[in-house]
């Protein structure tokens, strides 16, 4: 009959031989447990976005639990108020495109693969640091929402036009601020603690700023003199700091630090791609917002009746003549219901040839871009920042 292995040791007629030959067929089998283990264990292809997407949202569903569940041990929470959290967090964090949080986990990956260390030893930060920008999204667009009286967010009612939220929403914000830096605190420590806090505080300052201008700009219709102050430089320094900053360089930077690499001159460079990438992407938006296909791009163009500083604005400012400057001025920032404002805003457009200046931009732009990813290839990833290049240069949406 077939013997175990502990019956094959006793009928040997040794008791060691019996533990030794157990022991040593159990090491044995080991290895093949877990190859098969890892067989079972699909590995995730973060480049599939597709894929990626529903991935991600496994996550932040554990992260939300943590929270609430830490906010009602820590704070001896009652339940009418871990049901409010709960519900303000499943609605507001999950949903969107998560393009920033990718960008994290793929510039994780080529970094690792620059540096010839494996990915699954950072893996678990890189993800934890992707929901911390998609997060600092969800703060900024609660916030945002509400300020723009905006009606829908990713396909339904904004968080603030929620029954019974209003503007408790602004509250809302702030919590989801808190949120992230818990799972920074959580996560990490020493110096990749002290490097992710102040990034994260750095960016979300400047993404403030930026937001602010470009309020200021809407706001400033009728001012005497505020087309003077629509430059190039003043338009810039909107975009670089509401958009390209935690759009482009903070899902980059945070790959960086989860990667154990600090140095103050590789920040400094993707920082410089970063922006540069990011200061494309927004001018490219203020294109679509005026020619582009509502149904292609998903939205209604409003920025000629928001009164927005745009490139578009900007450039027309710099080539017309004075009495088209009196058009522009009469019809500039007149609201949603003066379509025929807008009309004539958008027929002088056509007139100063814009489309053909916007195309030599977009030609000169990813020049510059290419231009920076090259001079920096020695310390950073180049085929990450290739990659956004390619994706964004051209867009139509």
């Amino acid at each position: 009959p077939r013997l175990n292995l502990w019956q094959r040791g006793r009928r040997i007629g040794c008791l060691d031989c019996a533990l030794f030959i157990a022991i040593k067929m159990d090491v044995d089998k080991k290895p093949l447990e877990r190859a098969q283990k890892r067989q079972k264990t699909k590995m995730v292809d973060w480049r599939d976005s597709k894929e990626a997407r529903p991935e991600m949202e496994k996550f932040v569903a554990g992260y939300i639990k943590d929270f609430v569940d830490y906010i009602k041990t820590t704070y001896e929470w009652p339940d009418s108020g871990v049901e409010r959290l709960t519900r303000m967090l499943k609605y507001t964090v999950p949903g969107g495109k998560y393009n920033r949080g990718l960008l994290c986990l793929w510039t994780g990956i080529d970094i690792c693969r620059m540096k010839g260390m494996d990915f699954a030893s950072v893996e678990k930060k890189c993800i934890v640091l992707a929901w911390c920008v998609e997060i600092l999204q969800a703060c900024f667009l609660v916030s945002d929402d509400v300020m723009d009286s905006s009606i829908t967010r990713r396909g339904k009612p904004c968080w603030y036009k929620v029954p019974g939220v209003g503007l408790d929403a602004v509250n809302d914000s702030l919590i989801l601020e808190s949120l992230l830096f818990w799972l920074i605190e959580k996560n990490f420590e020493g110096k990749q603690y002290t490097a992710l806090m102040k990034l994260f505080h750095d960016v979300s300052l400047k993404t403030q700023m930026g937001q602010m201008l470009d309020t200021m700009s809407e706001k400033a219709k009728g001012q005497k003199g505020i087309f003077e102050k629509f430059t190039m430089k003043y338009y810039t320094r909107i975009i670089t700091y509401k958009t390209a900053y935690y759009s482009f360089y903070l899902p980059a930077a945070s790959a960086l630090i989860a990667c154990g690499i600090i140095e103050e001159n590789v920040l400094k460079a993707t920082s410089d791609i970063c922006v540069a990438l990011g200061v494309k992407f927004q001018i490219q938006d203020d294109f679509l917002d005026c020619y582009g296909d509502p149904k292609h791009i998903g939205k209604v163009g409003t920025d000629i009746f928001d009164h927005k500083c745009t490139w578009l604005l900007v450039i027309a400012l710099g080539l017309m003549n004075a009495d088209q400057r009196k058009t522009l001025e009469a019809n500039y920032g007149m609201g949603g219901e003066n379509e025929e404002a807008e009309k004539k805003v958008k027929e002088l457009y056509k007139s100063l040839k814009l489309e053909e200046v916007y195309e030599k931009q977009e030609a000169d732009s990813y020049a510059q871009c290419a231009k920076l990813i090259q001079q920096h290839s020695k310390i950073l990833p180049e085929e990450t920042f290739v990659r956004i290049l390619k994706k964004i240069h051209k867009r139509t949406k």
